[in-house]
């Protein structure tokens, strides 16, 4: 019984693995399916994606085609550009003169207004000629006084001897022959360097001394002297060694009296006193090294001594005195104050302000004459353009009221002392027709620039992380750039950049005047778009500063020179499509 339960279930068995294997078939199949589904979706994803990418960028092109933004050209040209400090200021005169009266003479008129010409010895003002006299007077009795002062004071003259002054021995001469006097003071202190109590010192670095412990000094050529110890400070021992012999800044080794090595130093004066002196210049020198010398000893012997300072002084006061005499006489001589130099009026003196003033004290500055040959203005400089400036740098200068005409000028002056910052630079220019002081002028000095140079507009560069390069053929079709080079930019205005490497002069690069389709795609790398460079410096063209243009400066300086015209007003050459404005 058992054995035919046993043979009728094994059919039912096969029958169950059967469709368990069915079933699984189906299902495999079944999840195959959907994966095959799946895979088919994302493929027609992908598809309709970039489809709508490229339809999208065709109506970008087609957008921008039809608007103003069209794809411009431009050959590489040799031409000229350059980086300038700018700034403005008010003209001044320079190189003006102030004629003044002396102390105590009256102007009764004055004869010239602003702005008038004058030649020279053209009488400028009217003086009374009561206090002309008078002030001659006064002045002649000063100037007899000081000749009875010369007089005096005239045997008062420098000595021709130096001497030692007290007693000594000579360790240091800085005086030589023909030298000097003042100039050997001013390099050296002195003259000469004397020993004063006959010792010479020198410290070392030892813990084994005591004050009064005797060692002994070996000097440079091996020669042996007995010295002291004089003092110790912490670890620091001074030994003293007798003066007649070691050498000032001689090297010497210490050592014990048993002959083991202490320390080693350089020798110095222990009691030193300068020789000094203060005119003349050297004829001879009389001492010599270790010389023991007292005070009344000639070291150096002197010519050319000029006479003391208080007669010296006495001297320069008559001759004061003499040319404001010489002034009186003149006055006296002309009636009045005449023009030292050919030129215009640039300021005069109020004498009815001085009169209605009561308490104001008279001027003596009566009429200032320009000699209407040189202006200057000052400008500003930021601190980071300063350290370019130098004097002689030329300078382009304009005066609006006079015209557009670019006059020459060089830097004569640069102040670099202001701490807060606020540097000025003083740029001179010969004085035309028109000008006035006080008109404003603008400045652009030139501190860096590259002549001869391969230059393309701004607007074609490119940057990338890893550098800079440009488009040398476009696709009209295909509306796509190609034939991407990669340069080396150099110096860069508004309107052009110098490319030091990767094109040569007619090779043609091409680009937007604007490129906003660049600014909505070049960063994503769909096509062959150039990617709009960013802002990198302060240029108004979006370009990075190559050419070290720092705050305050602006790059100036259009393109010039064999086949590019030099042109202004920021817009691109006659010949070259498009440009920015």
């Amino acid at each position: 019984m058992a054995n035919k339960d046993k043979q009728m279930g094994m059919p039912d068995l096969q029958r169950d693995d059967a469709l368990f294997e069915t079933l699984g078939k189906q299902k495999k199949a079944k999840k195959r399916k959907i994966i095959r589904t799946v895979v088919i979706i994302l493929v027609i994803l992908a598809v309709v994606l970039v489809a709508g990418v490229s339809i999208l960028q065709r109506k970008v092109r087609q957008q921008f085609a039809s608007s103003d933004e069209e794809v411009l050209s431009a050959a590489a040209e040799r031409g000229t550009i350059s980086t300038v400090v700018s700034g403005s200021g008010m003209l001044l005169n320079v190189d003006t003169e102030v004629v003044s009266v002396p102390d105590g003479v009256e102007v009764t008129e004055i004869l010239v207004a602003y702005g008038d010409t004058v030649e020279k010895g053209d009488l400028l003002a009217v003086v009374d000629m009561a206090t002309v006299r008078t002030a001659m007077s006064t002045l002649q009795e000063e100037i007899d006084d000081l000749d009875d002062e010369i007089s005096g004071a005239k045997g008062d003259t420098v000595s021709s001897y130096v001497s030692a002054g007290v007693m000594g021995r000579v360790k240091i001469i800085y005086g030589e022959t023909d030298m000097l006097v003042e100039d050997v003071m001013v390099d050296h202190g002195g003259l000469a360097v004397l020993s004063l109590d006959g010792y010479m010192a020198v410290d070392i670095e030892t813990e084994s001394l005591r004050e009064g412990d005797s060692v002994i000094v070996v000097l440079s050529d091996g020669e042996e002297k007995t010295g002291t110890t004089q003092k110790i400070v912490g670890k620091t021992a001074t030994i003293l060694v007798a003066d007649n012999g070691p050498e000032f800044d001689e090297e010497v080794t210490v050592k014990t009296e048993a002959g083991d090595e202490i320390g080693s130093g350089k020798l110095y004066i222990h009691n030193p006193l300068m020789v000094t002196g203060y005119a003349g210049k050297i004829k001879t020198v009389n001492a010599k090294l270790n010389q023991k010398v007292s005070s009344s000893t000639t070291l150096f012997t002197l010519t050319d001594t000029s006479s003391s300072a208080s007669y010296d002084a006495l001297l320069r006061s008559r001759g004061e005195k003499e040319e404001v005499l010489l002034e009186l006489l003149k006055l006296q001589r002309y009636g009045g104050l005449t023009a030292p130099i050919s030129g215009s009026v640039y300021s005069v003196a109020d004498l009815d302000a001085e009169e209605e003033d009561t308490e104001a004290e008279a001027t003596s500055d009566i009429v200032t004459l320009s000699p209407d040959v040189s202006m200057s203005v000052t400008i500003s400089v930021d601190e980071s353009d300063i350290l370019s400036l130098a004097l002689d740098q030329t300078a382009d200068v304009t005066v609006s009221s006079i015209g557009d005409e670019v006059l020459s000028g060089i830097v004569t002056e640069i102040d670099k002392t202001d701490a807060s910052g606020a540097y000025t630079a003083v740029v001179t220019l010969d004085k035309v027709e028109g000008m006035l002081p006080g008109m404003t002028a603008s400045v652009d000095v030139r501190i860096e620039g590259v002549d001869d140079a391969i230059l393309i507009p701004v607007e074609a560069l490119h940057q990338t992380s890893s550098g800079y390069y440009v488009y040398t053929s476009y696709d009209e079709e295909s509306q796509e750039y190609g034939g991407r080079v990669d340069v080396v930019p150099g110096l860069s205005n508004d309107n052009f950049v110098e490319i030091k490497s990767g094109l040569n002069e007619g090779d043609v690069v091409y680009y937007t005047e604007d490129d906003p389709f660049a600014n909505m795609f070049g960063g994503m790398g769909f096509g062959n778009m150039p990617g709009r460079m960013p802002n990198m410096g302060g240029n108004s063209g979006g370009m990075p500063d190559f050419g070290g243009n720092g705050s305050g400066s602006r790059p100036s300086g259009m393109p010039s020179g064999s086949g590019m015209p030099n042109f202004g007003g920021g817009g691109m050459p006659s010949g070259m499509p498009g440009g920015r404005g």
